[in-house]
């Protein structure tokens, strides 16, 4: 174990029911929860444990050596595992397991949190049997990429799991369609969205830099990855910019696609219609929104649509894929508008309405900021979250009272 784990006194079993005023104490071996990633999933992870430690749970962190991670949250312990670089699946049963039984060990938790089915799901569950804990394991999902090892691995895990947490209706319905898993433990927490994601005026400097002075600007935000449908996102570009001249397409974000999406906007003719960044660092993502117009996101598949919601906080009217998740955040015609991505010529159709018609763009911009307030902020993700806790820690003391009886 680190150094950097403080020893803590071992904590004697409990058979009562779990109450809201003891102590929630968590483990969540981790394969990574960097300050700066490209994963929304990774965001995600991050973001949610941070504010679960602000909110006085502790959470004992296990992360592979030389990982980064965000300094001094409070309740935050990071461990170790005896690896220098990340978590494999296949690597992580022969590290995972031991680790957890360390730090079990060491200053004991209440819950063991998987954050990953493939990643981190089977060593959690081996580890239980295989040590014996007398914890509950819940495990956090996003979506399903389509893979033959579905119905070995994240089936299984699922199955073994206590609870299940997932961001999105969609995300139970597919285990449920593509799994055939049950889903009655299964519940349906949706991500926060940080309050710094809001309406605000350009930054000159960053108008500068990317030359949108006096300039219609169609934003897409995301990791370039081959799920986010960025080449159809650049096909859909040329005849909406052939309509508007005066627009811009900015593509916000960095990723293994980004040399091919330059060489294929080069061959369409677009150089000078679309704007890549690359990279954005954390600090400036919320500035990078208020660039946008309008944002566009034609994405195959999300198990929440994280830099969906950010944009809509922004108050960025929406015009997005109806694949997987994103209907429940973008409701048609209320806060944007969903298109089927076999259909490219709607996304046109919609761009061109919006970049056409700005009290449009304001009145489905607003009331997009409106759903994300009541619906999508981080208070009501971190405490849906602790009740699955709270619940799954006291149905599982119910359960093995009874069994000691």
């Amino acid at each position: 174990m680190s150094r950097e784990a403080a020893k803590r006194p071992d904590r004697a079993p409990e058979s009562s029911a779990f109450r809201r005023d003891e102590d929630l104490h968590i483990c969540s071996p981790h394969c990574g929860i960097a300050p700066e990633t490209t994963s929304g999933g990774e965001t995600y992870e991050r973001e949610l444990l941070v504010r679960l430690g602000r909110d006085g749970v502790r959470c004992e962190i296990i992360l592979a050596r030389g990982k980064p991670h965000p300094e001094g949250v409070p309740n935050w312990t990071i461990h170790r595992f005896p690896i220098g670089r990340g978590l494999r699946w296949w690597v992580a049963p022969t590290v995972v397991p031991r680790a957890i039984k360390r730090v079990h060990d060491t200053v004991g938790f209440d819950l063991l949190r998987v954050h990953s089915l493939r990643y981190i799901g089977p060593s959690a569950l081996w580890a239980r049997r295989r040590f014996v804990l007398d914890v509950p394991v819940v495990a956090h999902h996003h979506h399903l990429d389509r893979s033959p090892l579905n119905g070995l691995i994240e089936k299984r895990v699922v199955e073994g799991a206590d609870a299940v947490v997932v961001g999105s209706e969609f995300g139970r319905r597919q285990l449920a369609e593509e799994l055939g898993v049950r889903t009655d433990h299964v519940s349906v927490v949706y991500y926060g969205v940080d309050a710094v994601f809001a309406p605000r005026p350009r930054r000159a400097d960053l108008v500068e830099r990317y030359g949108l002075r006096d300039r219609l600007v169609v934003l897409f935000f995301g990791g370039l990855k081959p799920r986010k449908n960025l080449f159809l996102l650049l096909d859909a570009w040329g005849p909406v910019v052939a309509r508007r001249p005066d627009a811009r397409l900015l593509v916000a974000g960095g990723g293994p696609l980004l040399p091919d999406l330059r060489r294929h906007a080069r061959r369409l003719g677009l150089e000078g219609s679309v704007v890549f960044t690359g990279y954005v660092p954390e600090a400036e993502k919320a500035a990078h929104f208020n660039l946008g117009d309008v944002f566009w996101f034609p994405s195959a598949m999300e198990g929440f649509g994280l830099t969906v919601a950010e944009a809509m906080s922004s108050g960025l009217p929406v015009v997005a894929s109806d694949r997987g998740s994103i209907p429940e955040l973008v409701r048609d015609g209320e806060a944007g508008f969903v298109c089927d991505p076999a259909a490219p010529d709607r996304f046109v159709e919609r761009l061109l309405l919006l970049l056409g018609d700005r009290a449009l763009r304001e009145t489905l911009g607003a009331a997009g900021h409106e759903r994300v307030e009541r619906l999508f902020r981080w208070e009501r993700c971190v405490e849906g979250t602790r009740r699955v806790y709270e619940r799954t820690i006291e149905a599982w003391r119910r359960r093995r009272g009874g069994r000691a009886a």
